[in-house]
């Protein structure tokens, strides 16, 4: 009896210590019935529904607790004050605490965040028209080796994996350089290292109930007995890449001035200031480009995975979609440029209507760096709170897209002339502000030349002829597990 007195008097305390505390001119607080848990099991059930019955209930912004923590919700009428006051929020504090790298790199990416954006920005999205061939190349050659000829039907499962193989070997490419990215040990570290990640992080957050440090401490505990989850990869990506930066040091000695630099992100680093060719980091190395790995081909990927559901999923487009692809191809007679690319309006229109319809409900999540924030409406949230965008109700907006909002229109911005790698206010999926993905440019021309010879060489259709819907994981999606079925077009 004293032992369960004692419990439940404890049970008293830590609930009253975890009780919220709101400051003055807060949002409102959704009520909840169970202390602490508060509305962790509603949210994560059923995000999209929750969500809007506490719009609908409280307007917006709101405050909810998930796992023991106070949380505010905006959407599509404040989403965009947060966008604008950038200087006040911060996604990469969340991605912090959400995500450790620092447990896994041996340093904490994040704090060189800026570095990562620009390399991405300028070595990347700037350098497209040099990277084009190569990531055409490297995107036929997936398609060659994974799908072949199909003179007969032929299953592929897995999609989401087969995609992130497809992206790999492109970002392998462009990361480092043609000669590594020969070798499938390298393309397959880099399809698979993210997943591999997110495995041993995306764990629920169960001890965060107590308090947020004893999560991190408790998925840290591995790393005491020397686990990690992507060391195996990292010792690839090591052995690939010392042959060829001992090779490049030896050749600029030789050549000196006439030393022609590769166009990769080996290259780019080896060129840094503080990078010492006599006595060479190789961990720090394979850290800058897990970290670009890590950042990009997991949602290049899957969104790739999603536009070829779509695509499957709209038979009444394939006319249309194949028509214009023929006639780029026969323009350009079979050498398509950039310049061609970007010519496939319906085909543009079409990336960006998959991207709309991405189905996650969260798109990036914001933490106060300020002292406060105050919204226009006079509500106010402090330092350190986590901000939640219901980037769905941006999506989805009547207002702009029509009563039938959450219909598919393939293409529907044919006539707006608007890129699918453009941002705007209702179109949310890279963010927005100064902070949008700078690797958007970048991921578009994959989807693009992946589908265009999708389009020129294959039938594709669902393996049960139905069509599959994505899977929720809280509020964020993923793609169908169905497998497709690839069959070579007939003249």
């Amino acid at each position: 009896m004293l032992a369960l007195l004692s419990f439940i008097f404890l049970l008293i305390i830590f609930i009253y210590i975890k009780s919220p505390r709101l400051s003055k001119n807060e949002p409102p607080l959704v009520p909840y019935t169970v202390p602490v848990i508060g509305h962790t099991f509603s949210y994560f059930l059923n995000t999209e529904n929750f969500i809007k019955k506490c719009l609908k209930e409280y307007g917006e912004p709101f405050n909810i607790i998930i796992f023991g923590k106070v949380v505010t919700v905006v959407a599509q009428k404040y989403i965009p004050e947060m966008i604008k006051a950038h200087e006040n929020f911060s996604s990469i504090e969340v991605f912090r605490e959400l995500i450790p790298l620092h447990l896994i790199l041996g340093h904490d990416p994040f704090v060189n965040i800026d570095f990562h954006a620009k390399t991405t920005r300028e070595q990347i999205s700037g350098k497209l028209t040099l990277h084009f061939d190569r990531i055409q190349k490297d995107v036929l050659y997936y398609l060659d080796k994974q799908i072949g000829e199909c003179n007969k039907p032929k299953s592929v499962k897995e999609i989401w994996d087969f995609t992130n193989h497809v992206t790999a070997k492109s970002i392998a490419n462009i990361c480092m350089g043609e000669e590594a990215s020969q070798h499938d040990d390298v393309v397959h570290a880099f399809a698979v290292l993210t997943d591999d990640m997110n495995k041993f992080f995306f764990l629920p957050p169960i001890f965060s109930f107590i308090h947020p440090k004893l999560h991190e401490y408790v998925i840290s505990l591995p790393f005491l007995f020397g686990f990690n989850p992507i060391a195996k990869h990292q010792k690839v990506l090591i052995n690939r890449m010392k042959p060829i930066v001992e090779n490049r040091i030896q050749q600029k000695k030789i050549l000196g001035d006439s030393y022609e630099p590769s166009n990769d992100l080996l290259e780019f680093y080896m060129s840094q200031s503080d990078f010492d060719s006599s006595s060479v980091d190789y961990n720090c190395l394979s850290d800058l480009i897990a970290f670009m790995i890590f950042a990009g081909i997991g949602t290049t990927g899957r969104s790739l995975a999603n536009l070829l559901f779509d695509y499957v999923g709209n038979p009444q487009c394939w006319d249309e979609l194949y028509e214009e692809a023929s006639t780029i191809n026969k323009e350009c007679n079979g050498k398509l440029t950039l310049n061609d690319a970007n010519k496939m309006i319906k085909l543009e229109s079409f990336i960006r209507e998959s991207f709309r319809h991405t189905g996650d409900m969260i798109i990036a999540p914001r933490a106060v760096t300020t002292d406060h924030f105050t919204f226009s409406n006079g509500f106010t949230v402090p330092k350190g709170r986590h901000v939640l965008d219901f980037s769905e109700d941006s999506l989805f907006s009547e207002s702009v897209y029509g009563p039938d909002s959450k219909s598919f229109k393939p293409f529907q911005f044919v006539s707006k002339n608007v890129s699918a790698s453009k941002i705007d206010k209702t179109y949310l999926v890279f963010g927005g502000g100064r902070h949008a993905c700078p690797g958007r440019f970048y991921a578009v021309l994959v989807m693009k030349l992946f589908l265009y010879h999708v389009l020129l060489k294959y039938h594709v259709r669902t393996e049960s002829g139905n069509i599959p819907k994505k899977s929720m994981m809280g509020p964020f999606s993923v793609p169908s597990k169905e497998s497709l079925i690839f069959e070579r077009r007939k003249e």
